[in-house]
Order: C-alpha cells, then structure tokens, then sequence
C-alpha cells in the first residue's frame, strides 16, 4: 500500500515538475531576447541592437549616420551646407504596460555637424566690412555640437508582440546637444590680417545665435525591428 501511494505521489509531482521547467525555461527566454534593427528618421540612417531584459527593461546600443546637402542664407552670407550624422548610441527602454509602448532615455556620443561653404559674388560682407571676394578666396564653415548629448523620449515596438520575427517601431523625442560651436575660415590672402580675423569673430557669432535652436533636437525615427 505504502509502495502503490508512493508511485502515485511521484507520477503526479513529474507533471507539475515539467510545468515548472518549461515556465522557467520560458522566462529565461523572454530575459533574453534579442532584436536588431534598420532605422530612419531625422538622425539619419542607422542600425540598432537591442537586448531584453524580463518584459519590462530593454537596452540599446546603435549608430546613425548620413548627409544631407541644402543651401541657406545665413547672416547675409549665402551658404552651401551639409548636414552631417554621425553618432553612437547607448540607451535603455522602459515598457510601462509589457507591451508595444516604451518610454527610453540615453546618450549619444554626438559628432552631428553642420558643414557650411560660403558661395561668393564679387563682394561678400564678413562682420561690418565689405570684402573683393578673391581677396577672401574661399569662406568654408563647420558647426558642431557637444561632444554628449542626453536624450529622452517614448516610442512604440510592435515587434514585441511576438517571440521571433519581423515587426515596426516609432520613437519620438529630443536631444540636449548643446549650444552650437561656430568655425569659419578663409582661404585667401587677407586671412591673415588681424582686421579680418575680427570680423570672422562676429560673423561666428551671428552664425551661432541664428542657428541656438539646434540646441533642443526633436527627432522622429521608424524602424523595422528583426527579433530572435
């Protein structure tokens, strides 16, 4: 009789044992999943790999780079600009729900820039003096940013709806990248001039105070998320 209860009593502890396993193994695999994904939006083009952690915590790691050529004009100066990302990312995710929605926050190892070459007429007016343009030669500018740059935002994963496969992402925030540092320089002969040199200095600073709105970044990225 002891023989027969004991048997018994092991044949219905094997299934709850089975049950724990495979909810433990379960678990361990939601802890551990893994996503990459293509992303684009208004800091460039990039590539991205996340890393789950439970069904609340994600991190990520990424790189977003790309050039885009416009022309503007610039404190009365004509400009051929490029804007240029280049940028690494560290950032984790909070999903406040378990599901699509995430709310993230990281920073960027910011070398986002604006590559500027001035287009000269005969005259150009550089401070508060009036040049020959041959004289200056040719006027090439470069704008940059803090060196890291903090961001915030929330987004939506709707990959993670599933444990394998192919979903979409939406992320809005906004990048602190600090007040823009402005360089310009002249290839000509009158660059050397100590006259001149002041006058670069204010032009720097006009160009810095029409563009301190690029301090606050707001960007928008869309993605296609690969999990595994």
């Amino acid at each position: 009789m002891i023989r027969n209860y004991a048997a018994l009593r092991q044949a219905r502890l094997l299934p709850c044992a089975a049950l724990a396993a495979a909810a433990l193994s379960a678990a361990a695999a939601s802890a551990e999943e893994h996503a990459v994904a293509a992303k684009a939006g208004s800091l460039g083009l990039g590539v991205e790999y996340a890393h789950s952690v439970g069904d609340r915590w994600a991190l990520r790691l990424g790189w977003n780079g790309s050039r885009l050529g416009f022309d503007a004009e610039e404190s009365d100066i004509d400009y051929d600009f490029d804007l240029v990302w280049d940028s690494l990312v560290v950032g984790g995710d909070f999903y406040p729900t378990g599901g699509p929605l995430r709310i993230f926050a990281g920073l960027l190892r910011n070398d986002n820039r604006l590559e500027a070459e001035g287009r000269l007429g005969d005259e150009i007016t550089i401070g508060d003096t009036t040049y020959d343009a041959d004289a200056v030669g040719a006027l090439a500018g470069r704008v940059e940013f803090d060196d890291t740059a903090p961001f915030v935002g929330i987004g939506w994963d709707w990959s993670r709806r599933r444990a394998r496969g192919v979903g979409v992402s939406f992320d809005v925030g906004v990048v602190r990248q600090g007040r823009p540092r402005v360089s310009l320089r002249a290839a000509g002969p009158i660059a050397a001039l100590p006259e001149f040199a002041d006058d670069i200095a204010t032009e720097e600073a006009e160009l810095a105070n029409e563009i301190e709105d690029f301090d606050l970044l707001p960007f928008a990225t869309l993605g296609v998320v690969f999990r595994f």
